[in-house]
């Protein structure tokens, strides 16, 4: 498949540059991290702060506790029990 990107004059140089000094090619380069980038995305399409919403750990400010920081894998640990037993 042939793929056709518009990159900026400054963006360009330092590709060729970067691709010249590793002795790699444009499309390995592009390749290999398009593929890292894509393999590292969330499988089931939830971010990290979706995940953190769930787990009741976002707004954690407004709760009264004051030792959250402190005690953070006490209080999800004990969130997680309670999400798993039911």
């Amino acid at each position: 498949m042939t793929l056709t990107v518009r990159l900026s004059p400054h963006l360009r140089q330092k590709l060729d540059s970067y691709c010249k000094t590793r002795r790699v090619t444009k499309t390995h380069l592009i390749t290999e991290l398009l593929s890292e980038h894509l393999s590292s995305s969330p499988k089931d399409g939830k971010t990290p702060y979706q995940l953190a919403r769930e787990f009741g750990v976002i707004g954690s400010f407004s709760s009264g506790k004051g030792d959250l920081a402190e005690n953070r894998k006490q209080y999800l640990a004990a969130k997680l029990r309670a999400k798993h037993s039911r």
